[in-house]
């Protein structure tokens, strides 16, 4: 049986054709019921459910659009199963939007705006300085690469933090995972960009927010469940000057759950937009980098980005 690929996502005619160059191709709603899905090998996907996976008994390769594979069904994914996640594919846009919010926060932008349009130019306060501050970024993936390079520009002394250091990437000090207590200690700032996986959930807690500054500030644009939420909110209320930057959310469904989060007054949040909610570009690029790595897998080439079924399960 030849290669059959089915996409939830619609795709744009060049990229569809450069698939179809190699296998047969449906997108969502091409398809009809269980037999059709049958018959699918490859997978490109965003959301999808068990329910759809149970069906394609001949699945062997999944290459997820997002660069998270977090919310994938993955007990409905047997283990003889390639799965791919699209990491790298929006680095550039997240970690854009992680400084835009360390640098709002830092600088009190929100603030400030809202009294001049109130009409009250009065300076109160002291913004903050980032130019030779300790930041410690969470994850030195593609993501968390770009923040340390950033920043780098910045003068800032950087510390990283994660599995291994990749090559080219520059920073002050470097601790892996079982010395996270070592890389938060005195540190001004924090960037979480961790993916979320059965290792990294709830890595985040009272303890740990602890040895940070009491002025600090911590930025995620990884996964809300790398924090434990109620010791983020413990702190937060101890510790007033301390300011937590974020745009993801426990309640994946219904943000608005999480206002015991974000109606504090020293939170500063967006909705869920750093990488392609927001921007076609962005999302135009991870679709084209996930096509590119389905391409990859039908020619018979080691697709990127696989990730291992037990850091998920």
């Amino acid at each position: 049986m030849g290669e059959v690929v089915y996409s939830t996502v619609k795709l744009k005619p060049e990229l569809r054709r450069e698939i179809e160059e190699l296998a047969e191709v449906y997108e969502a709603g091409e398809l009809g019921g269980a037999a059709d899905l049958s018959r699918i090998t490859v997978l490109l996907c965003g959301p999808i459910t068990g329910a759809e996976l149970d069906a394609m008994n001949n699945l062997r390769f999944i290459q997820c659009v997002y660069a998270g594979v977090d919310s994938l069904p993955w007990s409905h994914i047997p283990a003889d199963v390639t799965v791919a996640s699209n990491v790298g594919s929006n680095a550039d846009a997240v970690a854009e939007h992680a400084f835009a919010l360390l640098l709002a926060a830092a600088k009190r932008i929100t603030f400030f705006d809202q009294r001049v349009r109130s009409g009250n130019f009065e300076v109160v306060g002291e913004s903050r300085m980032l130019h030779g501050r300790r930041i410690c970024v969470l994850g030195l993936g593609a993501i968390g690469s770009r923040v340390a390079e950033i920043a780098k520009a910045f003068k800032m002394y950087v510390v990283g933090y994660g599995r291994s250091l990749r090559s080219g990437v520059t920073v002050d000090e470097f601790y892996p995972p079982d010395r996270i207590s070592d890389a938060l200690r005195g540190c001004d700032y924090a960037v979480i960009a961790l993916p979320l996986t059965k290792h990294t959930r709830g890595l985040i807690t009272y303890e740990k927010l602890c040895l940070m500054k009491r002025e600090g500030i911590l930025v995620n644009v990884g996964r809300a469940p790398i924090i434990v939420k109620e010791d983020l909110v413990r702190f937060l209320k101890e510790n007033p000057s301390f300011i937590y930057a974020n745009d993801v959310w426990w309640n994946i469904r219904s943000p608005s759950e999480d206002s015991d989060v974000y109606s504090l007054p020293n939170t500063l949040s967006t909705p869920w937009v750093a990488g392609a909610a927001s921007s076609r570009e962005t999302y135009e690029e991870m679709l084209r980098l996930a096509v590119e790595n389905v391409v990859r897998y039908l020619r018979g080439e080691r697709p990127l980005n696989i990730v291992r079924h037990e850091d998920y399960r």
